[in-house]
């Protein structure tokens, strides 16, 4: 069986741009992760091999067993290369930002092509990918979210700090706070942009399987976010950092299954833990971060999972054993 397995960021996505350094190293990571779990003995699916987009101004990716990296060079057509070799696989595994719609358009190419995607379809990334929406769908089911408006609908309140960010932002990219509404500058334009409140509490995210309306929890994660000056900076997580004693992340994973029942496969949840319990910041359907550090920490290969509820449509059993928490640095 051969997987397609893009990151986007080390995979030739951003050949025409320069690359940050932490892009690059959490791309780099994720990747890695990924691509020897898929390799491991224990995959589901005997015989895996990958075709692995690369980067060639980057270190070639150092993996053990059958793998295919395909050079992107300055004058390569990104694009091209990669519906090109959606046409060479079983299956196709894309990582990327939700921000432009990268990620939506990556398992559209799949889709159209016929090529089976091991992450979410493309109508529920486009759902996932702007905030807004997504706070809608999940404060119908009755879930906290984070109060969360279209700038343009924004009214600043004095003594009360708000983040300005956009509607299909990945992680903390464009977050702006706003500390003093009195000297708040609009976007020349707003359209694209939301506002919620500067909330206080313990940033953490959830790790879980989703498919048909159901989900299995992987691990709940404590993240490292600071503030830096007026915006965020990820510097890394501890994955299954929080043991889920009593069921309430298990719980709160299925809530979130039922209210978008198009998610499949591995997706990550942000959230802020404060005094009036967890509250739903955004949905990242997708490989997230925490994921460089997920088999190591529950003891388990998750993306052999992925594979097996790929072919038997059925989720894991919930998890019987605590695992370790695990240290993911961005620094």
């Amino acid at each position: 069986m051969k997987i397609l397995l893009l990151e986007y960021v080390t995979g030739g996505g951003m050949r025409q741009e320069a690359i940050p350094p932490s892009l690059g190293l959490e791309g780099g990571r994720m990747r890695q992760a990924l691509a020897c779990d898929l390799l491991a003995p224990s995959a589901s699916l005997p015989g895996v091999e990958l075709i692995i987009l690369h980067d060639d101004r980057l270190p070639p990716p150092r993996l053990d067993g059958p793998v295919h990296v395909v050079a992107i060079g300055a004058d390569d057509p990104f694009q091209a290369i990669w519906r090109e070799w959606l046409g060479c696989c079983d299956a196709a595994w894309p990582i990327a930002p939700e921000t432009g719609g990268i990620l939506a358009r990556l398992c559209l190419d799949a889709e159209t092509a016929g090529i089976p995607l091991l992450t979410s379809p493309s109508s529920a990334v486009h759902l996932a990918a702007s905030k807004l929406a997504t706070a809608r769908h999940l404060a119908l089911s009755g879930l906290l979210v984070a109060h969360t408006l279209p700038l343009s609908a924004w009214t600043p309140q004095t003594g009360q700090p708000f983040v300005v960010k956009p509607d299909d932002g990945a992680g903390c990219e464009g977050a702006r706070i706003i500390r003093d509404p009195a000297q708040f500058q609009p976007p020349s334009s707003m359209q694209g942009w939301i506002a919620q409140p500067l909330l206080e509490g313990e940033p953490l995210s959830l790790s879980a399987l989703f498919a048909h309306g159901q989900a299995r929890l992987l691990s709940c994660n404590r993240q490292r976010i600071v503030q830096a000056g007026d915006g965020f900076k990820l510097k890394g997580c501890q994955v299954n950092a929080i043991a889920d004693v009593d069921g309430r992340w298990q719980a709160l994973a299925a809530g979130i299954a039922r209210a978008l029942p198009g998610l499949w496969g591995y997706a990550g949840i942000d959230l802020i833990l404060g005094a009036d319990g967890p509250v739903i910041l955004e949905i990242n359907p997708r490989l997230t971060t925490s994921y460089a550090g997920l088999r190591q920490a529950i003891g388990e290969n998750p993306a052999a999972w992925v594979l097996d509820l790929w072919q038997t449509g059925q989720l894991p059993g919930l998890r019987s054993h605590t695992g370790l928490a695990v240290d993911v640095f961005l620094e």
